[in-house]
């Protein structure tokens, strides 16, 4: 009887390597096929945005919004760890040159890579080539002429005075949030609620993150974390900040992804909302937004039109934000600035600002001044 062919470690992973291949070729090419078909408009509305992604979306938040802890935070926190293990188990097998379990860790590293981007594309990437949220905010477009920039900078800025003498404030000139975290979350979900089916029906509730002040030092208020359909708010911000911070965050996780696009929603629910705390959010950085497009004269002009305690929380939220101002800030900007650009985004983290036109159509809608 004929000896039996043995075969060695090497043997069976030079065995297993087509099927590992085939195995990263297939999650490639889904991750490929879903990134491809998101750039298609029509595709990206309906089937994504209003279809798959949503319904992924919305059943993940029925676990995740229940649950007290931020999802992100902690798996933030295990990335962290993880990448100083991989870095040591990395440098261990060249130093001993154990190939084979180098390969193993590489395959492993580029196939749990391609999940994450695949279970992107199906979660969010899609919503950048969605139709843009003003028609559903139900503004209309408008010529914008500096006569028209200059009427509702001053708009907003009476208004943020009319609301300010509403409000109750601290000993260092703050307002004093007149409801708790939770109350602020169920007012914006109602007023998200009362929009068409642009947005989301699913319920948003948004997580506190523990960490709020190593996350200023990255210059981060707030984040949503798609795979988790998790909305999460950094704390350690002026109080006015909060509501319209809330707002955007809950604006990404309802299918709005251009960042311009997400501070128009929370500008306009905070702004058109029958609740003064979430008007004075909503007019701080709307009179903030407006003020700053206007030529320096007229600029100076309007802002000593207001009142003194709106001037005196501007500079002390300018006073809150310097403190956590610096290198890792800078780093943190330039990383989030690249990723909205790979996204399609073509001013990055500029795009935060550029919100000054959708302004003037909100102004002329609420002064009647819309055709």
């Amino acid at each position: 009887m004929p000896k039996e062919k043995l075969c060695g470690g090497g043997a069976l992973l030079r065995a297993g390597k087509p099927r590992c291949l085939q195995r990263l070729a297939c999650l490639a090419l889904a991750a490929a096929a879903v990134f491809l078909l998101a750039q298609i408009p029509v595709l990206a509305e309906y089937f994504f945005a209003r279809g798959i992604t949503r319904l992924l979306s919305g059943s993940i938040a029925l676990i995740t919004n229940y649950i007290p802890i931020s999802f992100y935070e902690l798996t933030a926190l295990l990335l962290i760890a993880g990448a100083a293990a991989l870095i040591v188990c990395l440098i261990a097998y060249i130093v001993k040159k154990n190939k084979r379990a180098l390969a193993v860790l590489l395959y492993r590293l580029a196939a749990a890579g391609l999940c994450v981007l695949l279970a992107f594309g199906a979660l969010y990437a899609p919503l950048y080539n969605r139709a843009p949220v003003l028609s559903a905010l139900g503004l209309s477009e408008t010529e914008i002429t500096a006569e028209k920039v200059y009427a509702a900078a001053e708009y907003y800025v009476e208004r943020l005075n009319d609301t300010s003498r509403k409000l109750s404030r601290d000993e260092e000139g703050n307002i004093v949030a007149p409801c708790s975290f939770d109350a602020l979350t169920d007012l914006l979900n109602a007023e998200y609620a009362a929009l068409d089916g642009y947005f989301s029906p699913h319920e948003v509730r948004p997580k506190q993150v523990a960490l709020s002040v190593p996350m200023s030092y990255l210059g981060i208020t707030g984040i949503y974390f798609p795979f988790y359909a998790e909305a999460n708010v950094n704390v350690n911000i002026p109080s006015y900040e909060l509501p319209v911070t809330m707002a955007h965050e809950m604006a990404h996780a309802k299918g709005v992804s251009h960042e311009r696009d997400a501070n128009v929603a929370a500008y306009v629910i905070c702004i058109r909302a029958e609740n003064d705390y979430l008007n004075y959010s909503g007019l701080m950085r709307a009179a903030a937004v407006m003020l700053n497009a206007l030529p320096e004269e007229e600029y100076a002009e309007l802002y000593g039109r207001l009142s003194d305690e709106v001037k005196a929380e501007y500079r002390n939220a300018n006073e809150h934000y310097a403190k956590y101002e610096g290198i890792i800030d800078g780093i943190s900007s330039f990383f989030n600035d690249l990723f909205l650009k790979a996204n399609g985004v073509e001013g990055g983290t500029r795009s935060y600002s550029q919100t000054a036109e959708s302004l003037v159509y909100l102004y002329e809608q609420l002064s009647g001044e819309q055709a």
